[in-house]
């Protein structure tokens, strides 16, 4: 590991360690504060848990726990089973229901300010999307072994409403759509200038993108035909040939592609030979034509010797070739799209990653590739070709800027339809329904997946995804503490509620009984979620060529790094993946 990712590891775990603290930080000081103005007795303020330091000011015990697992803030007024004493054993009187309830509500009330305050930075400088928004998704390419294609979905369908509405959204918002959906999933797509309904119930997809295999979740068996959005730099070639914001790529050079990658990928084997770019500009069509690509020096030192055989091919198992780039040596050994890579120099060949591994260890050495076509399987020898990065100057990543109330509204959108999924899932199991869904108590995540997610999302992304994702996960805190749930702040709150309604406590015994209840559950929860955030660190094992990932790419050879955004409800992570995380600006360009 070189400085540069030394550095980058311990930026990343910095960042993790305080946003988490702070979070945990800014609810305990909710929580302190309110019972200071209400004139509750403080006897501590606790940053974790099992005491390591402490000092005493103004009658309270400030510590810190070697444990960072959370925080407390110590009111024994707010205790109602018991009778409330000092640190000197010294009775006091209990705190009125009115000031229980402030209290407790305080605490998720200042993790929802400071997730408002944070989701200003969200809002001014943007985070990239996945994909731009899309009033219609049309299929790129389908899993014939999947619940869509036994229902009728086919490639080249254009979905143009989901459970009878229409949308406008990205990729990701699409698939939320699937995999928060209750029952069955209707879709309705054109056809040769025709409508159906295509219904389907989803099901677990064990080639879901990335470390999503691990949570057997309804990711679609589909991949979206994703519009090349165009974003010219300043005194690009690209800006100064007419390229514009927003601009959508129909062809380059003649052909037309089907992602970002394969665009790059005829951007550097264009070389020295001028660009001609067909576009979509609002309903028009725009062709910009004789400008060159300039040769690419921001790309990463491990990037600048890549060596090609000149196929596209697609990312789910098997390794089925779809294109053959001219002059290069696949179409002089007679390669043909539909063939299918099965072996290099005699080494199975079961994904992409091994496919890209294996000829880049060949350089430009000749080797022996082993191929598919029909029934019958024949071999030719070639070699690869090298060449260097060219960008014509534009970023093909979508920024988006949502206000922080659009962020607090879309994480309590997501906490509700997580939620609901959980338990419809868990009726279905138990014969209580016969409507289910994919999503499970095995999806939430705890203190230990809430931390990899920002970590990933800093090391993999950026600085301001880290941030959006602190700003979900202070949101998620807020709404998490706020159900209605004896030990919770939202069960403080309803028991204080009841209280102030029926003008006397709630009697004791059910409040032990429903306390130690939820204790053990919530207890019992934190452990078997904790148990599935430790699981997903282990790396997955090799499976035959089924690490494929229906993504909405066509791959090229070369690692170009993602689009991706995570979209995660902080309850249930629906996306949390390396891939799912490089979102670096720079990464995102078209070299």
């Amino acid at each position: 590991m070189d400085i540069e990712n030394i550095l980058r590891v311990i930026g990343a775990f910095l960042f993790m360690g305080f946003f988490l603290g702070f979070c945990i930080f800014i609810h305990e000081l909710g929580h302190f504060l309110a019972a200071k103005w209400r004139g509750l007795h403080v006897v501590a303020f606790s940053l974790g848990f099992r005491k390591i330091w402490s000092k005493k000011i103004g009658g309270v015990e400030y510590r810190i726990g070697w444990l960072p697992f959370g925080g407390y803030v110590d009111l024994p007024q707010i205790d109602t089973t018991s009778i409330a004493k000092t640190e000197d054993g010294v009775e006091l009187p209990p705190a009125k229901p009115f000031d229980r309830m402030v209290t407790a509500f305080s605490g998720p009330f200042f993790n929802i300010l400071f997730g408002l305050i944070l989701g200003c930075v969200v809002w001014i400088w943007g985070i990239p999307q996945d994909s731009p928004k899309m009033r219609s998704i049309v299929v790129d390419s389908i899993e014939k072994a999947s619940p869509e294609y036994a229902a009728g979905l086919r490639e080249n369908d254009a979905i143009v409403k989901i459970n009878g509405n229409k949308f406008y959204c990205t990729w990701n918002d699409f698939v939320q759509k699937i995999l928060f959906a209750v029952g069955k999933v209707d879709l309705e797509v054109e056809r040769a200038g025709a409508r159906q309904t295509v219904s389907y119930v989803p099901k677990e997809n064990p080639n879901s993108p990335g470390s999503l295999k691990k949570e057997n979740i309804a990711w679609p068996f589909f991949s979206p035909r994703i519009p090349i959005t165009l974003f010219p730099e300043k005194d690009s070639p690209a800006e100064k040939a007419g390229v514009q914001d927003g601009d959508i790529l129909l062809e380059i050079n003649g052909a037309k592609v089907s992602s970002f990658e394969e665009f790059q990928y005829i951007i550097d084997l264009l070389e020295d030979h001028t660009v001609n770019l067909k576009l979509k500009r609002g309903e028009n069509a725009v062709e910009i034509k004789g400008f060159k690509p300039v040769l690419n020096k921001d790309v990463p030192e491990d990037q600048k010797k890549i060596y090609l055989i000149g196929i596209t091919y697609k990312v789910n198992p098997p390794l089925e070739i779809i294109n053959i780039v001219k002059n290069f040596p696949a179409e002089k050994a007679g390669i043909l799209p539909g063939d299918v890579v099965q072996k290099l120099n005699g080494t199975a060949v079961a994904n992409i990653d091994d496919f890209r591994k294996l000829v880049a260890v060949q350089e430009d050495k000749p080797f022996t590739l082993t191929l598919k076509r029909g029934d019958k399987t024949y071999e030719v020898t070639l070699q690869s070709k090298h060449i260097q990065h060219f960008t014509i100057g534009v970023r093909m990543t979508v920024i988006d800027y949502p206000s922080p109330v659009e962020q607090f509204i879309r994480v309590i959108d997501l906490s509700y339809k997580s939620l609901r999924g959980i338990i419809y899932g868990v009726s279905q199991k138990a014969g209580l329904t016969q409507e289910g869904s994919t999503l499970k108590f095995s999806n939430l995540s705890g203190p230990i997946g809430l931390g990899r997610t920002i970590f990933i999302s800093v090391y993999y992304g950026s600085f301001l995804l880290g941030i959006y994702f602190v700003v979900i996960i202070s949101f998620a805190l807020a709404i998490f503490n706020l159900m209605p749930l004896p030990v919770l702040d939202g069960g403080h709150m309803l028991l204080a509620g009841i209280e102030m309604t029926i003008r006397r406590p709630v009697p004791e015994i059910i409040v032990k009984t429903l306390t130690f209840l939820f204790v053990s559950l919530l207890i019992m929860l934190m452990v078997y979620v904790t148990f599935y955030d430790v699981m997903r660190f282990v790396p997955e094992k090799e499976n035959n060529g089924t690490q494929g990932t229906p993504q909405a790419v066509i791959a090229a050879e070369k690692d170009v790094s993602k689009t991706q955004k995570t979209n995660s409800s902080a309850i249930v992570k629906t996306e949390e993946t390396k891939d799912a995380g490089k979102t670096d600006n720079k990464a995102d360009k078209a070299r």
